[in-house]
């Protein structure tokens, strides 16, 4: 009698490069003039790529790794070159996967940033002011972003530490503390609304049996590094505004690339 335990094979993917989306939320013409105000246009780039084999979470960290050392997938991906996005071709030669939590379906998870009492807005709903600090190469000038960047202020622990890891709150922290030319906003509501019409254009909801609706997009922060061990997606993961993330639709067997890249850029491919 054979005692042996059969180990499961790990799929095989294989990646097709997807057109671009028509995302009808970031690409309106509201959601683009707030982010030129904020110097963001141009710093984020959405790609999308089909793959073969049937998808299970427990082969999250398999499927990351095999995408990023696919050799179409390096031959498609845009990445940071100079000032520019550009295709480099560059195959991973180390990955690195962090799970993030996505697991929010109402702004009313921002509510206690509307709260007066918490220090963040004013009864009029104005952004409170403070005195001008510079924290991690950018500025703070108010406690809206003193809650997402200084440790040290009052405002910061109104999110608890998995709060902060909801991949709408990195939305929201990527929006609100902006590119190198930014316009700030004296009130919430243009950074909430910009929030919800990203993370409704990237994210799948679906009903569960007992009728209740669920995320089941999969989120991944990514960090890929090349052949020198220099990182790429995202170049210089060390600033808090340089993230790269996959999104994996297991249903429709997608995934898509976000990765946002403090700066100036242009497009180049």
């Amino acid at each position: 009698m054979c005692n042996c335990l059969t180990m499961e094979v790990e799929p095989k993917y294989t990646f097709v490069p997807l057109p671009q989306k028509n995302y009808v939320r970031i690409y309106n013409k509201t959601t683009q003039e707030l982010l030129s105000k904020w110097g963001l246009n141009g710093n984020f780039v959405i790609q999308h790529f089909s793959f073969n084999e049937p998808f299970q979470q427990y082969h999250k960290y398999h499927l990351a790794e095999t995408f990023f050392k696919n050799d179409t997938v390096a031959k498609e991906l845009l990445t940071k070159q100079g000032n520019c996005w550009a295709k480099q071709g560059i195959i991973a030669s180390h990955v690195e996967i962090k799970p993030v939590p996505c697991s929010i379906l109402s702004m009313s998870f921002f509510d206690k940033m509307k709260d007066p009492k918490n220090g963040i807005v004013q009864k009029t709903g104005t952004i409170c002011k403070r005195y001008d600090m510079e924290v991690e190469s950018l500025l703070v000038s108010d406690n809206l972003r003193g809650m997402l960047l200084d440790n040290e202020c009052p405002e910061y622990n109104l999110y608890l530490k998995d709060e902060r890891e909801e991949f709408i709150f990195r939305i929201f922290q990527m929006l609100v503390l902006g590119g190198v030319i930014c316009q700030y906003e004296d009130v919430l509501d243009p950074y909430l609304n910009t929030t919800k019409a990203i993370y409704k254009d990237l994210i799948r909801v679906h009903k569960k049996e007992d009728s209740h609706l669920s995320v089941s997009t999969l989120v991944l922060q990514v960090t890929a590094k090349d052949c020198r061990g220099q990182e790429y997606f995202p170049y210089d993961p060390s600033h808090v505004q340089n993230v790269g993330f996959l999104l994996v639709d297991a249903t429709a067997r997608e995934i898509t690339t976000f990765v946002h890249q403090f700066g100036e850029y242009s497009l180049s491919q």
